[in-house]
């Protein structure tokens, strides 16, 4: 990118951090809250040394800040040009897995392959845009499925699911979604943890550090 290509990035990135901030004082911090503000969510609440799954790699900069604080990180992206984009952002990284196909595909085969701790992040429900909408606009069902057949791998979990605002199937838009209650029941079955902040459901396991 040479050094003056980073820097227009660089200042990009700055004023579209600042752009979305301001948006978000203008709606009086409804959610959703800034990129930035959920990043920061993930580093505080991820286990340090540990492998995250990420659903939904989208245009790669979560990826990227998950990568350089983690062993590792599979990031699966259904949509072609995503994908394509991601495996030619991330190539070359030996952290960074990038996998074409849906979650709900993916993971029956990718979690028992996994041990140690291992944090989540479920962003990969249809969004409208670019992103890719599969049998269902939200495969969390399936993916938290997969993820309770596999605890027993894991030394600790920790997951992370966005856009908790939509989980609500008596609203039309989003009636693929499962309810607030159902992740509920579901961290309590499993002996996980919970609560909710900046629009992120988060369950952990109670020895996660």
């Amino acid at each position: 990118m040479g050094i003056l290509g980073d820097l227009r990035s660089k200042l990009r990135a700055r004023r579209d951090q600042k752009n979305e901030e301001c948006e978000w004082v203008a709606r009086g911090y409804e959610a959703p809250s800034p990129s930035w503000i959920k990043r920061s969510v993930l580093l505080r609440l991820g286990q340090e040394e540990a492998t995250w799954i990420e659903t939904g790699t989208f245009q790669g900069d979560t990826t990227a800040l998950l990568a350089a604080t983690s062993r590792a990180v599979y990031t699966i992206e259904p949509e072609r040009t995503l994908f394509e984009l991601a495996e030619a952002r991330f190539r070359g990284d030996e952290r960074v897995h990038v996998i074409h196909g849906l979650s709900e595909t993916a993971f029956p085969s990718l979690l028992p392959t996994l041990s140690g701790k291992v944090n989540f992040w479920l962003d990969g429900h249809y969004s409208g845009g670019i992103t890719h909408q599969g049998p269902t606009d939200c495969p969390v069902r399936d993916e938290l499925a997969s993820i309770e057949r596999n605890l027993a791998h894991f030394d600790s979990v920790v997951v992370l699911i966005d856009d908790i605002r939509c989980f609500d199937p008596s609203n039309p838009l989003y009636a693929d979604y499962p309810s607030i209650d159902y992740l509920v029941d579901w961290a309590r079955r499993n002996g996980l943890r919970w609560h909710v902040e900046h629009d992120i459901f988060v369950a952990e396991s109670r020895t996660a550090e």
